[in-house]
């Protein structure tokens, strides 16, 4: 369990507590930490209950033209849940295929074909219709399909949600591949992925957007990127996406060697004001303030082994509903992040 999981739950535990003994008297306002708090799962929503974006992990573990499986390891549960899982990944990537020219990422007996689940031999995407048509002549089609999350796999029996059309765009200075998801006559999702490789360092980034056209939700836009320094495993990640007038900006970095790395995050959500979590976590300490409109409403703190205060304006204790809103804050955030990461996952099968 990382610092900030801990955190989470200290500040879940002692709001409970606290709600038993006392309750809160005070109405939020419009730039209160629970509307804040309201803001970001709000904002999430757009990713969590878009069930044709999610249903794009079934191409993470699909086995597809043979290249080797690469599940979302982008995604952590928390803050640092996951970093040295990012690492890996974004290495293995480092030390996979160089960019070359266009149309070198998918076989030449591949593009402008369709790939539907066959549900034959446990189940695998391949061409089961060589006859298919609309796929783009620079790439290849995937037919989507309702998706259960735990398996990243078509859940059965098959409900089809739309498709995705994948095409090459890469160049000798970038691999790069863009991605537009449909429902119908409906863009779900427009957007491009591009991985630039260099003797000392690895960038990929995604700039586009999304949209939950079953709902009729707003469009996110959305401009991602995650920057690994070879010699040392640095990892740096700057996510920004607006949606309904919400923008978020998170800022991630992890730097350090194995058991001295050091924890970073500036991350904030903008909308009728702004709730911002900024800190530093490292093997000894965590040092984190919540911020609201540029103002310190919670700060926390941990020495080592030693036990986490978390202290409003003043030095003075958290409300029960306070405290909540910080348990929001941090798990719709971390949602957030993961879900904006979901947008790598199936470009990652190309690239390694």
């Amino acid at each position: 369990m990382t610092r900030i999981q801990r955190l989470t739950a200290t500040c879940a535990v002692a709001a409970a507590a606290l709600a038993g003994a006392c309750k809160d008297s005070t109405a939020p306002s419009a730039t209160d930490p629970s509307t804040m708090a309201t803001t970001v799962t709000s904002l999430n929503a757009n990713f969590s209950q878009n069930a044709v974006f999610q249903s794009l992990m079934a191409l993470a573990g699909a086995g597809v033209l043979a290249a080797p499986a690469v599940l979302p390891q982008l995604v952590p549960a928390a803050p640092g849940a996951a970093r040295a899982a990012q690492r890996d990944l974004l290495l293995r990537l480092a030390g996979g295929r160089a960019p070359k020219a266009t149309l070198a990422l998918f076989p030449q007996n591949a593009l402008g074909k369709t790939f539907q689940w066959d549900t034959a031999a446990g189940g695998h995407y391949r061409i089961t219709d060589s006859s298919l048509t609309g796929a783009p002549s620079q790439g290849i089609r995937f037919t989507l399909y309702q998706v259960d999350t735990a398996t990243l796999r078509p859940r059965l029996p098959l409900t089809t949600t739309g498709y995705v059309d994948l095409t090459d765009v890469s160049n000798a200075a970038s691999n790069g591949i863009h991605l537009l998801l449909r429902v119908g006559q409906q863009t779900a999702a427009d957007y491009t992925v591009t991985e630039v490789k260099t003797t000392s360092s690895l960038s990929l980034a995604a700039a586009g957007t999304l949209q939950d056209v079953v709902t009729s939700g707003p469009q996110v836009t959305f401009n991602l990127s995650h920057a690994l320094t070879l010699a040392d495993s640095s990892l740096r990640t700057n996510y920004q996406a607006t949606a309904n007038g919400a923008t978020v900006t998170m800022q991630t970095a992890y730097v350090g060697s194995t058991g001295n790395e050091s924890e970073s995050v500036d991350w904030l959500l903008q909308k009728n004001g702004s709730v911002e979590v900024v800190g530093v976590n490292t093997p000894d300490s965590t040092d984190f303030q919540f911020k609201l409109n540029g103002t310190s409403f919670a700060t926390v703190r941990q020495v080592g082994a030693g036990p986490e205060t978390i202290t409003g304006p003043g030095g003075r204790s958290l409300t029960a509903g306070e405290l909540l809103s910080l348990v929001t804050i941090l798990e719709q955030f971390a949602e957030v992040y993961a879900n904006l990461s979901l947008v790598f996952v199936p470009t990652l099968l190309f690239f390694v």
